[in-house]
């Protein structure tokens, strides 16, 4: 077997995927991976298995190659733990081993058992791979009503009871699209969830539960006089609502995130007499985590007498919420939502850095619980971004050298969810790395001759102002051909690729959040070169999605261009991919055009100059 006409051009594929698990208990694993390319080999002759770090353990792995002749090379080595990612308390991992001999032709097969495998109360059906044969069983604990969710192909359906535990057999399973843009991708697959409770319905669950956790956060909130006190001295007797919101909010993000530094250990904090039991706690050890910040902010918000509420989101990032599934565990983090002059605003005071009355782009536009009046709570879903609030400007001044050489620099000011970006990188890595990352990213887009260099950061730490690059520019970007100079007329997008290059689409089209993107370029020719011809004005309407527009203008030794694209809407179903491929595969050729520049005989004469 060389090739498998149902996954076509596929590198490899599951030939077996056996999954057998339980609630609470450990994880069974068992597959064989047929290997059919090069390309299959080295994707796949690491076999990695999620886990998230001390949930549990992972037994000892049984594996081997089979090669096309019979020959079996059985696994002699060591798995390895790789870290993903650690935030929030949680660290994701990666258990790995390598499979010994790989050829192509071989089949990989391999059995463990890991207790903290993800899905390991449901089965996740698709894979990365195409899986010719899929079976999953689940050990069910009768004494306790399950709920059970199904998001299943057409006429696919789990078999079993609680007495004999529940079954699926599945052929032909279609991998998850691999593509850019696409949704949590286990959001989007096949997958059966298992969870014990003793209501009769999800409503039912969300209704009592939150009743419940919003009685607990009301407590947990619930101002001391010393924080009263506080929130006193911090506002003034004439402040508006939002005047004294914008103090509160402030003196919050003046205290340490422990999400972006480091927990305390027991041992550190008693030795330090710290506990953090409620909100005023948080205020006394002058730090803590992103949710303690939160409720820390409803705290002083409601000590000032304002109506405040806890929200519980899920992160978009990582999953959509469904409301038809009685679970916490689809829940990830805390956001605060406070009456301001009759308005309910949303705030994220657990993000570091993130702007007044804003969201990190992760808790926008997603489901959740959120508390009401008199101990209640509801299901509800935060607000939808718009493009304002993440507003990209770009500003370069460039002058050219007589040999074709151009030297300059370039403003970039961010707000919103692109300013996050980079201040919150700043916290994880240090300003140096940041500047680093930042230049690498707008390089990337440049001409192949063009050289930038961050020069400095300006308002890093200050979330109330937009964050400002400062970058040196250097180089060259044109070519020379005889009496002319062909120059890019954009400048910062001169060597951008086109997103959404494939013409088919499987996957809805996800975007992080809407943007404007405004750019501004002057550039001033030698004297003895003049502007010859520039591209014509260009509009682009993508209504109501994204619009795009530039201007060209060039006369003598001076040439100037504006461009501005606006992105308005962030997710696309696959039927109207083809129409936001084309707005984007113009946009592109328009930043490709060419700006034409004349050159006086002494320069022509002189050295090639140009970009290869």
């Amino acid at each position: 077997m060389t090739s498998d006409p149902k996954a076509p051009n596929a590198g490899a594929e599951y030939l077996n995927l056996e999954i057998r698990s339980g609630g609470g208990t450990a994880v069974d694993v068992y597959a064989r991976i047929k290997i059919f390319t090069e390309k299959g080999k080295d994707e796949y002759s690491d076999i990695r298995l999620d886990y998230v770090k001390g949930g549990g353990g992972f037994s000892a792995v049984d594996a081997r190659t089979i090669h096309t002749d019979g020959t079996i090379i059985p696994f002699t080595g060591k798995p390895y733990d790789k870290e993903l990612v650690s935030f929030g308390g949680i660290t994701r991992m990666q258990k790995v081993f390598s499979m010994p001999d790989v050829q192509i032709g071989s089949i990989l097969e391999f059995r463990c058992q890991i207790s903290s495998l993800y899905g390991s109360s449901g089965w996740y059906i698709q894979q990365s791979l195409f899986v010719r044969k899929a079976s999953f069983h689940y050990f069910a604990r009768s004494e306790y009503p399950m709920h059970m969710t199904q998001i299943l192909p057409a006429g696919v359906k789990v078999t079993g009871t609680p007495m004999s535990g529940y079954d699926l057999v599945m052929e032909d399973v279609p991998p998850l699209p691999d593509e850019d843009y696409s949704p949590p991708m286990y959001a989007m697959g096949y997958r059966v969830q298992f969870l014990y409770t003793n209501y009769t319905s999800a409503a039912e669950f969300w209704k009592s539960e939150g009743k419940a956790w919003s009685g607990d956060l009301n407590d947990v909130t619930y101002p001391s006089g010393k924080l009263k006190d506080a929130v006193e001295q911090l506002v003034a007797p004439g402040d508006t609502d939002e005047q004294k919101l914008e103090k509160i909010y402030a003196a919050v993000m003046k205290l340490e995130n422990t999400d972006f530094t480091r927990e305390r250990t027991k041992e550190e904090n008693k030795a330090q007499k710290v506990k953090i039991k409620t909100a005023n706690d948080v205020w006394t050890a002058q730090r803590g985590d992103g949710a303690d910040l939160t409720l820390l902010f409803v705290t002083m918000a409601r000590a000032a007498k304002m109506k405040a509420y806890v929200m519980y989101v899920t992160d978009r990032s990582e999953d959509i919420f469904l409301k038809d599934v009685p679970s916490w565990s689809q829940l990830d983090d805390l956001i605060a939502i406070v009456n301001v002059g009759g308005k309910e605003t949303y705030f994220d005071p657990g993000e570091r850095y993130c702007e007044f009355g804003k969201l990190k782009w992760t808790h926008t536009w997603t489901g959740g619980l959120r508390q009401t009046d008199f101990n209640g709570a509801q299901l509800a879903t935060t607000p939808t971004p718009v493009f304002t609030d993440t507003d990209i400007t770009r500003k370069a001044e460039m002058q050219m050298d007589a040999d074709g050489t151009i030297h300059g620099s370039i403003q970039i000011r961010m707000t919103g969810d692109e300013a996050l970006r980079w201040r919150q990188e700043a916290l994880r890595t240090d300003e140096d790395e940041t500047k680093k990352k930042f230049e690498d990213s707008l390089q990337e887009d440049m001409a192949p001759g063009v050289r930038v260099k961050t020069r400095q950061f300006a308002a890093l730490t200050d979330y109330t102002q937009p964050l400002v690059a400062t970058m040196d520019v250097s180089g060259n970007m044109g070519t020379k051909t005889g009496h002319r100079y062909l120059v890019p007329a954009t400048f910062f997008e001169a060597h951008a690729t086109a997103p959404f290059v494939s013409a088919d689409r499987e996957n809805p089209v996800y975007m992080h959040y809407p943007y404007v993107v405004q750019d501004q370029f002057r550039l001033v020719l030698p004297g003895n070169a003049s502007v010859e011809s520039v591209p014509q004005d260009a509009q682009i309407p993508f209504v109501p999605n994204a619009d795009f527009v530039s201007k060209y203008r060039g006369a003598g030794t001076g040439y100037q261009y504006a461009r501005r694209v606006r992105v308005a809407n962030i997710l696309y179903d696959s039927k109207d991919y083809p129409a936001l491929r084309d707005f984007f595969q113009k946009v592109s050729a328009q930043d490709q055009s060419q700006l034409v520049v004349k050159l006086a005989p002494a320069m022509a004469a002189s050295g090639s100059g140009g970009s290869e």
